[in-house]
């Protein structure tokens, strides 16, 4: 295990020493689409559901994979880096709220990798400053679509949303990855208790209702707490893999994605509590 997150660390570090790839700027070319910016096995774009409605715009940063590529979740698991999203260049934007699908978990030479193949859409919510005035959305993406060996990419990508724009061909689509966004839980949905007779801190992790045969369960703590999730019956083992020296005890989030789609919801986990 110890083994395993060192390969993460040195993993990231070589990401880290790597020249970033630059995509092209894509002027945008549709109300539905700004233009793409490719990269190395994979290409980027944002897309947009059509005109202010509640408020806000409906759009989304769409990445397409080529191959058998992956790109990474929030967290990506024991290898990987996490897209990141700066919109600071945008125009006449309040906030821009970036929702997370519920990822996959992928096999990579061994290690265990959250994220997607083929291509994934991360839904926006654009709140306008002034709701009569057009925004241009500009985002600079960073991401990573390693298959094999691994180069960050770098795109940059613009798109202007206009208060009457009629609905899009790409409203469905980023629908449907909403659709896959976790929800918070119901009360009673994710139950922990204390597995004794471990080697590391453990929980047995309950949910309802049943998982499916495509089940799973991710867990993410702060900085310096990992955790492994394992299918393990009708429930999941939650262990905990590393944490600071000087800490006990952490808030984590659990995603569970079930046969009725994703919830979430975040549990303080006491490390004593779960120690063999």
């Amino acid at each position: 295990m110890f083994r395993m997150r060192l390969f993460r660390h040195r993993f990231l570090a070589v990401l880290a020493s790597l020249p970033l790839v630059f995509a092209s700027v894509g002027a945008a070319v549709a109300q539905d689409a700004s233009g793409w910016s490719p990269s190395a096995k994979s290409r980027a774009r944002l897309v947009a559901a059509g005109g202010l409605e509640n408020g806000a715009y409906q759009a989304g940063v769409e990445i397409a994979l080529e191959g058998h590529a992956l790109t990474y979740w929030r967290q990506p698991g024991d290898a990987g880096s996490p897209p990141t999203f700066e919109f600071s260049a945008s125009n006449n934007v309040a906030a821009v709220e970036i929702a997370y699908p519920a990822p996959e978990r992928h096999d990579e030479a061994g290690a265990e990798a959250f994220g997607w193949r083929e291509g994934v859409i991360f839904p926006l919510t654009v709140r306008p400053q002034d709701p009569a005035k057009p925004v241009t959305l500009d985002l600079d993406l960073r991401y990573a679509a390693c298959e094999n060996i691994c180069v960050p990419a770098e795109g940059r990508m613009r798109l202007t949303l206009k208060p009457a724009d009629a609905r899009t061909a790409q409203a469905a689509r980023i629908a449907a990855w909403r659709a896959r966004t976790p929800k918070p839980a119901a009360p009673g949905a994710i139950t922990l208790a204390p597995e004794r007779g471990a080697k590391e801190p453990s929980w047995r992790v309950r949910v309802t209702p049943a998982p499916g045969p495509s089940s799973d369960l991710f867990a993410e703590g702060p900085e310096g707490w990992y955790f492994d999730t394992k299918r393990e019956g009708e429930g999941f083992r939650l262990t905990l893999a590393e944490r600071p020296k000087d800490q006990r005890a952490t808030n984590v989030r659990l995603t569970y994605r079930g046969p009725d789609g994703a919830v979430e919801q975040e549990t303080r986990l006491d490390a004593d509590a779960g120690a063999p």
